[in-house]
């Protein structure tokens, strides 16, 4: 009976330690899984912060600055240098002074600045290529500081002209020219990058009107007068005209939209034909409407000129100039910007705000003789 029991008691204790090692073994599983994964999200949580800032990097990252090595080896062959003898004696002895232009024809005509060609006796243009050849022809701009030079040469590297009206401010610019009278035969053609720092620059300076100019911190040395402003695609958006000596990093240059107008004018008729509208305006501020509150800059016609192409179509002293062929006009600069874009006889419709009331006006434009004042449009 005894041995039995001893029999029934060890089958009990055999079950009850496969029963223990069982959980054992179910538990060291159970223990392995949730270790394997806490491990892994440990991981996940670990690296978070790196990929967070990785992508924080990169949202704030600073793009590369472009290179302005295509646009320059595109413009360069087309910028010119050019020295002049000038009318006059320096102690005694034969004044020189030396400018920049732009090939814009292959047939040999070249943009540069009026005042660099002023009062020359003869004019020399020295290509890209070393070369120097006279100029055979001279037709300088009676009122915008443009000019163009001929030289009797064919098959010349001409420049690609671009749309300055889409310029914005911030675009990046870049200056082509020959400074300190040194030209390419001695090695020294510079470009210069900036930005375009503001659009439309109105002034008047040694009694030349300068309107629709494009102001840059692209350093424009004495000597890259008339050398192209180029954008990124090496398109012409300017002519170098002026610094402020006074101030660094501060140039100008004249839009190229119309400053190509004006090398049609001289390039097909030797003259540029300006058109007149016998009129003064200047900038004031007017009341916006009758319901409105405040004020707003507007062009003031303030003198007319007898028997002008503005008094033939009915245009009055006080006469608001609101638009012009549906432009709208809020300053002397503007309007002057968009007429020198039109030609003598061109026809075109002007809206002036006169006591309240709005009046389409037509007006037919006529030439602007060079005796005419500088302040009259």
């Amino acid at each position: 009976m005894r041995n039995r029991f001893e029999s029934i008691d060890s089958r009990n204790r055999l079950t009850l330690m496969v029963r223990v090692l069982i959980i054992i073994f179910c538990a060291a599983a159970l223990i392995t899984s949730i270790y394997s994964a806490v491990k892994a999200q440990g991981s996940a949580v670990l690296t978070e912060p790196a990929v967070v800032e990785t992508a924080v990097k990169a949202s704030y990252s600073v793009p590369p600055l472009p290179s302005y090595a295509t646009a320059i080896e595109k413009a360069m062959p087309s910028v010119v240098f050019i020295y002049t003898e000038k009318n006059k004696l320096t102690g005694g002895k034969p004044s020189f002074e030396g400018g920049s232009g732009v090939i814009l024809r292959t047939d040999g005509l070249i943009l540069t600045n009026r005042h660099v060609v002023d009062d020359a006796k003869k004019v020399w243009v020295t290509l890209s290529d070393m070369n120097t050849y006279e100029a055979v022809s001279v037709f300088p701009d009676t009122l915008l500081d443009l000019a163009v030079v001929k030289i009797d040469v064919t098959g010349l590297p001409a420049a690609s002209i671009g749309d300055s009206d889409k310029l914005r401010v911030g675009d990046h610019v870049i200056a082509l020219g020959n400074p300190l009278g040194l030209s390419p035969a001695d090695g020294i053609s510079t470009a210069s990058a900036g930005i375009v720092s503001k659009r439309d620059c109105s002034f008047i300076m040694q009694g030349v009107p300068y309107h629709d100019l494009i102001q840059t911190d692209a350093a424009i040395s004495t000597g890259s007068s008339g050398g192209p402003l180029v954008n990124l695609d090496g398109e012409v958006v300017g002519i170098n005209s002026a610094h402020a000596l006074f101030a660094q990093n501060v140039g100008f240059a004249i839009s190229m939209n119309t400053a190509k107008h004006v090398f049609e004018d001289l390039a097909t008729l030797g003259k540029a034909s300006h058109p007149y509208l016998g009129i003064t305006v200047e900038d004031r501020k007017t009341q916006l409407t009758s319901t409105a509150t405040g004020t707003q800059r507007r062009a003031i016609i303030t003198n007319i000129e007898d028997g002008a192409p503005s008094a033939a179509a009915g245009v009055k002293v006080n006469d608001v100039i609101i638009s012009i062929n549906d432009m709208q006009i809020h300053t002397v600069s503007e309007l002057t910007r968009i007429l020198w874009r039109m030609h003598s006889g061109d026809i075109f419709k002007v809206t002036v705000l006169r006591k309240g009331e709005t009046l389409l006006l037509t007006v037919k434009l006529s030439t602007r003789l060079a005796a005419k004042p500088l302040t009259e449009l």
